[in-house]
Formats: C-alpha cells, sequence, structure tokens
C-alpha cells in the first residue's frame, strides 16, 4: 500500500482509535467489542479487499477449513441443510460445499460470484433472518466476536429454538493470541486494516465456556465441547442432546 495513504496516516499514527485499542488490550478478565474498520469499507476498496487477502492467509495457518470440514463430517445427518452466519466473500462456505449438499450463506455482504449456483444466499443482517428453522446446522467463522452480550443473546434464542448443532470458530482472548498475531502480521505482509481488526477481534473474543453461556444455551438440552488451541482460536461444537 502506498505510504502516503490516508488509511495508513490514520491507521498506523497515533489515533484516537489506535489508543483505545490499546486500553482495551488488558483482554485477560473482560470482552470489549468495538466495531472493525473492514465492516465500514466499501466491498470493493483496495483495503478490504487486501484485508480479505490477509484473512484467507490466517485462516490457511489456523486451519479453519480442515477443521470445519472434520466437524461437520462428524455431526452432518442425511438431509440436513447447513447455514454459514457471516459468510462473507463465501471461501469457507465453498470448500464445505464438498462435505455437505447444500450449505447457505447469510451475510450483509451481496451473494458473491462464485457462490455455487444452487446453493442459497441470504443478504440479510443475522439478527433480522427469518429461515432459522430450514437450517439445523449453523456454523460460524470469526463471527461471533462482532456481538456484545445482548447481541448474542438474540441470536442464541434463534439457535436455541432451531438448530440442531452450532459449530463456531472465533479468537480466544488472551495475550498468547495478540503477541502470535504481532509475529505473524509481518510475515504475511497485513495490510493496516488486518492489524488494526485483528488487535479489536482478539479483545472481543472468548476463553473457556464464555461463548455457549453468552449465547444462553442450556446445559440440560445442550452439550458442547470447547476447545482452545496455541495459534490462538476458542472453537466450539455445541449439539442439541436428544
Amino acid at each position: 500500500m502506498d505510504h502516503s495513504s490516508p488509511l495508513r496516516e490514520r491507521y498506523n499514527g497515533q489515533s484516537p482509535l489506535r489508543r483505545r485499542v490499546a486500553t482495551a488490550s488488558s483482554i485477560d478478565l473482560v470482552r470489549v467489542v468495538m466495531p472493525e474498520l473492514l465492516d465500514e469499507l466499501p466491498q470493493n476498496s483496495p483495503d478490504a479487499q487486501a484485508s480479505r487477502r490477509d484473512l484467507r492467509n490466517l485462516n490457511r495457518l489456523l486451519g479453519s477449513t480442515g477443521w470445519f470440514k472434520k466437524i461437520l463430517r462428524e455431526k452432518h445427518q442425511p438431509g440436513e441443510l447447513v447455514l454459514e452466519i457471516g459468510a462473507g466473500t463465501g471461501e469457507l462456505g465453498r470448500a464445505l460445499n464438498t462435505v455437505v449438499p447444500v450449505l447457505a450463506g447469510l451475510d450483509l455482504c451481496r451473494r458473491p460470484a462464485d457462490w455455487p449456483n444452487l446453493a442459497p444466499w441470504y443478504e440479510n443482517d443475522v439478527l433480522r433472518f427469518t429461515h432459522w428453522a430450514d437450517y439445523p446446522i449453523v456454523i460460524g467463522n470469526l463471527f461471533f466476536h462482532h456481538f456484545g452480550n445482548t447481541g448474542l443473546s438474540e441470536l442464541g434464542a434463534n439457535l436455541n429454538e432451531y438448530a440442531r448443532v452450532i459449530i463456531a470458530s472465533e479468537p480466544l482472548r488472551v495475550r498468547r493470541t495478540e503477541r502470535l498475531f504481532s509475529l505473524v502480521c509481518p510475515l504475511i505482509r497485513a495490510n493496516a486494516v488486518t492489524r488494526y481488526d485483528g488487535r479489536v477481534s482478539i479483545a472481543a473474543g472468548f476463553r473457556h465456556d464464555e461463548l455457549p453461556h453468552l449465547l444462553r444455551l442450556d446445559p440440560l438440552i445442550w452439550g458442547w465441547c470447547v476447545q482452545e488451541n496455541w495459534l490462538g482460536s476458542c472453537r466450539m461444537v455445541a449439539v442439541r442432546r436428544a
């Protein structure tokens, strides 16, 4: 990116936003949810495209696609439709269409040009979505951390009512994740948007059983497993009890 870029001047300098992330870095105890820059940029802007490239690289390093494939092979039952919430530009959904026959995408972004023709795409706010009953399996990759406690409770109300399986991979909110992210960014030549949003995402991430509790999953109805790995992922698989 050109060194004269206003974005570089805004987010690599000592801006109020930069100081605000630094304040949010005492991450061990409290989640801090703040807006991310990528969500505010036009889809076709150079910085948005560069940041999405970085996200693809980070997902490869985290092994996210392989993990979702493994869990779906274990949990998917014949005839079940799968919904990816926060599907973005569709990379994960397209990869998972080799595992499940129908995977739908839900996002505020418009339908990607290379999204499979027979796969549904809903351009909608997840909190206004009305077709939950059609999708017994719901997955989300780096999506749930965008919501505060109230939003997660509202989203969880729909999942509690309709879903059978919930699969999520989110940032692990510990200092080790921040340090690892700082080391990886120069290696992948991360864009300024990615560097900023990554720290915001980690501060809004999860630890231990926070996500199922914030979704208000009833342990009498749901069984769940949460795994934290050294790469900085907090992964949850929740299955409705028979």
